[in-house]
């Protein structure tokens, strides 16, 4: 297929997203971050084929543990997507990509031909992969419309300022700076790479006055507050999404973050 070029359009929300048609290779300089979104209601079943063609034997036999056939082709979705992502920036057949995980699970690429990093997150009608050269970089995705008691789960996990910080709001906006502060945690958690073991309450996020999410840490945690950029989005009407990249505080000004839209392997 020869190379279009990017088409641009624009979502209801008004966010730009880019599709591109075939496989010319993308290059990623240094402070790029670029998000790769998947709606898997875009995505044809009948590409499920495909795309367990090019998982791996792990894969395919994890895959056939989810009871439900949606969670099955969600995964299929997940594992064509960062596959597919990857080889948009490296001369390497998606089929090729061997991932290997970490002390505390979070999965990195195995014998990269260039420096590449990525995190993934899904809902349940959602899938993102976010790519970068070298930072440690998380993201989350949450469907917020889902019927969780959000504030008691609040009270139960989030440090002592987030809690108070959080009741303090109008009843009304409560439940989306509870999606600020879950999806900005779980960001966050994965770019670190510790996982859950950090514990939920031991980091506190709250907003300066220019709105932007900042991270402060308790004792536990030996952590610079100064070496982290975090950025929130609204890929969709009820979804949140949250970006977590360690990259110094010399380079958050530089850093170039892009989205696209994609449907693995095709366009």
């Amino acid at each position: 297929m020869a190379y279009l070029g990017p088409i641009v359009f624009t979502a209801k929300n008004s966010a730009s997203y880019i599709f591109f048609c075939t496989g010319k290779k993308m290059h990623l300089m240094e402070n790029d971050v670029h998000i790769w979104n998947v709606d898997i209601s875009h995505v044809d079943p009948a590409l499920v084929s495909l795309y367990r063609s090019i998982m791996s034997a792990e894969e395919l036999e994890r895959n056939q543990r989810y009871r439900f056939e949606k969670n099955r082709f969600s995964d299929c979705v997940t594992r064509a997507l960062v596959r597919d992502v990857l080889s948009k920036y490296a001369d390497k057949n998606p089929k090729s990509w061997r991932f290997a995980k970490g002390e505390h699970g979070k999965p990195e690429v195995v014998d990269a031909p260039v420096p590449l990093r990525f995190n993934l997150s899904h809902t349940s009608d959602h899938i993102v992969c976010v790519v970068t050269p070298n930072h440690n970089v998380g993201i989350d995705i949450e469907h917020t419309a889902r019927k969780n008691d959000v504030l008691a789960i609040a009270n139960r996990f989030f440090s002592k300022r987030e809690v108070i910080d959080l009741f303090k709001l109008p009843i009304e906006q409560q439940s989306d700076r509870f999606f600020d502060y879950w999806t900005l945690k779980e960001a966050y958690m994965k770019a670190s790479g510790e996982g859950i073991s950090l514990g939920l309450g031991n980091f506190s996020f709250y907003f300066d006055e220019s709105k932007a999410a900042r991270i402060s840490f308790g004792e536990t945690i030996n952590d610079n507050p100064k070496s982290w950029y975090f950025q929130q989005f609204t890929p969709a009407a009820d979804h949140r999404m949250a970006l977590a990249i360690c990259c110094g505080h010399n380079n958050r000004a530089k850093l170039t973050i892009s989205q696209f839209a994609t449907i693995p392997l095709v366009a």
